[in-house]
């Protein structure tokens, strides 16, 4: 029984992406992981070089699609050069937890389920604080991403988060067992996170937004860690620490611990502290 894990990875570096630490992380839970690049110009392509056997990286042109979601196409070319009896889709800032790898190898190696969900654990600015609510923010809660190969079974739909099959009305319910992802994508610098909220347009109002500023402007205005938005739902995150965070602790702390001191702070006060 052999795990595919897949993903589409462009300008990783420009982006401020943990993708190297996600590679790496998930080598031993992986038999091969298939990485579709984009023809990056910031030397992401090049440090995808030599980093391990299991790695097996191809390019193609990520041109725009018709329709809203176009990247699902660069996401499906990745899905179809998986070799594995099961596949794992991951984005370049999640990461399944290291002491889910071997119930994760048993459950596919028995079960008759053609997918399984993940629920995620949203962090924010370090890899201490995550948020309780990820619905107020518009923030994945979950996802359909772990699925046996079946190439033309399968399709990604919506907004690309997650698979279905083909043919059939979406449905959470395809598994009794759930596995967890961490998810690291608001743990960037303050200017990227910024910038790629403001691109997905989803921060604030769960919608597009067509203006997109060059680079420079969120690094004049980058992302406040302060900010009021969605302080309340935020928490200390007293759980273990995934093996890419124990062994590379400053890559996962990006706003030296401020949101952290502000939520102790938050929490004293509201306990009369």
């Amino acid at each position: 029984m052999k795990i595919s894990v897949y993903t589409a990875m462009r300008d990783c570096i420009r982006h401020d992406y943990p993708y190297l630490d996600m590679i790496r992380h998930h080598l031993p839970l992986a038999d091969e992981i298939v990485i579709n690049e984009g023809y990056s110009t910031d030397g992401t392509y090049e440090s995808l070089q030599g980093l391990d056997p299991k790695v097996r990286v191809f390019r193609s042109k990520w041109n725009q699609e018709s329709g809203e979601n176009w990247w699902i196409h660069f996401k499906d070319a990745a899905r179809r050069a998986c070799t594995g009896d099961w596949c794992v889709h991951l984005d370049s800032d999640e990461f399944i937890p290291d002491w889910e790898f071997d119930r994760l190898r048993q459950h596919v190696a028995q079960t008759d389920d053609l997918m399984i969900p993940v629920k995620f654990v949203n962090f924010y600015g370090n890899c201490h604080v995550y948020h309780t609510d990820p619905a107020k923010s518009h923030w994945i809660s979950r996802k359909m991403i772990i699925h046996r190969n079946l190439v033309d079974r399968f399709e990604f739909w919506g907004d690309g988060s997650s698979l279905r099959v083909k043919g059939q009305e979406f449905s959470w319910d395809s598994s009794k067992e759930t596995f967890t992802v961490h998810h690291f994508g608001a743990v960037r610098h303050p200017g990227r996170l910024r910038q790629s909220w403001w691109m997905q347009g989803r921060f604030r109002t769960g919608r597009s937004i067509k203006i997109h500023p060059p680079q420079w402007v969120f690094d004049l205005f980058p992302m406040k860690w302060n900010d009021g938005g969605f302080l309340d739902y935020l928490s200390v995150y007293d759980g273990p620490l995934i093996k890419a965070v124990r062994d590379n602790p400053k890559r996962f702390v990006k706003d030296n611990y401020e949101v952290l001191r502000l939520v102790e702070e938050r929490a004293s006060k509201k306990n009369g502290y």
